[in-house]
C-alpha cells in the first residue's frame, strides 16, 4: 500500500491510500487540475496521430500535426514515449522511461500544503511511531492521527484496547 498524508494547515490533515502505483495515478489524476494524460502518459507517436486523425499517416497529416510527425521521425513511430508535465514540462515527451510513481509524486508536489508519501505499510507505521519530525510541529498530532486512522481503517494496525 501507498499512503499519502496531506496537511493544508494546523487544523487540516488528511490521509488516503492507494493500492499500487497505478491506483495512485488514478487518484492523483482525479484530483489534479491537468488532464489525466498530462499527469502521466505512455504512448507512441502512431497512437498519438491515431487520436487526432482517423485516416492513415500521409503528407496532409504530417502538415496538420507537425509536432507529432517530428516525434515519430525522431524516435520511431512505434516507440513508447513518456509524458509527465510536472516533471518534463507541458506537452513534452521523451523515450526515457518515467515511472508512474515519479509522475504522481511530482504532481503531488505541485499542490499547496505539506505532504508526505509513505511507500509501504512499514514506512507509515514507523512514521506514526515517532520517526516523523513533521508530527512534532504545531498541529502535527492531527497529521499523526489522520495517518493512524487510515492505517486502522485498512487493518494495518490493530485498535488499541
Amino acid at each position: 500500500m501507498i499512503y499519502v498524508l496531506e496537511i493544508h494547515g494546523p487544523q487540516d490533515a488528511q490521509a488516503w491510500f492507494a493500492f499500487d502505483g497505478h491506483d495512485l495515478l488514478r487518484k492523483v489524476q482525479a484530483q489534479d487540475p491537468l488532464q489525466p494524460w498530462e499527469v502521466f502518459d505512455e504512448i507512441s507517436p502512431r497512437e498519438l496521430m491515431d487520436l487526432v486523425r482517423d485516416r492513415p499517416l500521409d503528407e496532409a497529416a504530417r502538415q496538420a500535426f507537425p509536432a507529432i510527425a517530428a516525434l515519430g521521425d525522431q524516435h520511431g513511430w512505434d516507440t513508447t514515449l513518456f509524458r509527465a508535465d510536472h516533471l518534463l514540462g507541458a506537452g513534452m515527451y521523451q523515450p526515457d522511461q518515467i515511472k508512474v510513481e515519479q509522475a504522481c509524486l511530482a504532481a503531488l508536489d505541485q499542490r499547496t500544503g505539506i505532504r508526505r508519501v509513505y511507500w509501504t505499510d512499514q514506512q507509515a507505521i514507523a512514521a506514526i511511531e515517532g520517526q516523523e519530525p513533521l508530527f512534532e510541529a504545531l498541529g502535527g498530532w492531527r497529521a499523526r492521527h489522520a495517518l493512524r486512522e487510515q492505517l486502522l481503517s485498512l487493518e494495518v494496525l490493530a485498535e488499541d484496547v
